[in-house]
């Protein structure tokens, strides 16, 4: 699985016994490449023009438990808003960083704000829900707005209602290149298929190390250990939905425990259904959590 780490890059240098180039933050150099994940103020001490990409945090997902009638759909995907701007010197900006929504949570929203500038919101994307047995029902992605490169909503989770009476949806992806991707239902009376959304492109020129095809995550196996059922779904890669987690059982287990993905930075948590149908017996839902947002900011 692929993961998004911590990382501080600049251009210019090379070998050949060229010095290194100092990373300086407050004196930033072009090609100097900085991910925030924390809400902070950033006042520069020197004019610079920098692309700014502000990724609103995921919806966490909803639980459903020992209901065989409802589908527990997951968050949606944040929104991104991108700028190119000129910031100048001693003048503070703003960073809001948002974070991933709990349960059936809103995930928060990510800004980028300052006095000689157009604002910058990426709104969160909404937080999962348990929709009725065939009912269609649509957890959407977060809005974006400010951005004079591009503004995308985030990816839905969606429960199509047409013959589903029971299961899970994954959450939903960002959109860097467009709307996200959704996740959805399958057909099948028992939706138990449902994978976070993925992107099929990355953002490679802001993250040069993320592979070409970044993946939602998936279901998850299901395990049989001292009379329980199990199955953890997998958390969603970079911008990308967690797993649905689904479990039905009718048998002489005693419990039942499903465990939904998580969403990758920006992206929805997964729903949870958990189902036993044996009197005296217990399941237990755990729902995924929303990815918190991000703030890029490339200087060029």
């Amino acid at each position: 699985m692929s993961n998004f780490t911590d990382f501080i890059s600049a251009g210019g240098g090379g070998g050949g016994g060229a010095a290194a180039t100092k990373l300086d933050l407050n004196n930033p150099v072009s090609g100097l490449k900085v991910p925030i994940k924390e809400s902070m103020t950033y006042t520069p001490s020197t004019d610079c023009t920098v692309v700014v990409t502000c990724i609103g945090a995921g919806g966490g997902g909803a639980v459903a438990n020992n209901n065989n009638t409802y589908i527990a759909l997951g968050g949606g995907a944040g929104g991104v808003c991108q700028s190119e701007l000129s910031l100048s010197s001693g003048t503070t900006y703003t960073i809001t960083v948002g974070a991933g929504g709990n349960q059936n949570g809103t995930g928060g929203t990510t800004s980028f704000t300052g006095s000689d500038i157009t604002d910058m919101t990426a709104n969160g994307g909404q937080g999962g829900t348990i929709a009725v047995s065939q009912n269609s029902s649509t957890r959407a992605g977060g809005t974006a707005s400010g951005g004079n490169i591009a503004n995308h909503t985030g990816g839905s989770s969606i429960a199509i209602g047409s013959g589903v009476y029971r299961g899970s949806v994954g959450g939903g992806a960002l959109g860097f290149f467009g709307t996200g991707e959704g996740a959805t239902t399958g057909t099948s009376s028992t939706s138990d298929d449902s994978s976070g959304a993925g992107m099929p492109l990355p953002p490679t020129d802001l993250i040069p190390q993320m592979p070409t095809d970044i993946k939602g995550g998936s279901l998850g196996t299901q395990t049989y250990e001292n009379n329980q059922y199990r199955r953890e779904a997998e958390d969603g890669d970079f911008g990308c939905g967690g797993g649905a987690g689904y479990l039905s059982i009718y048998n002489t287990s005693n419990q039942n425990y499903v465990f939904a993905g998580d969403g990758g930075i920006g992206g929805g948590g997964g729903g949870a259904y958990a189902y036993n149908g044996r009197n005296g017996n217990s399941a237990s839902g755990y729902y995924g959590k929303g990815g918190s947002g991000m703030v890029l900011l490339e200087f060029v």
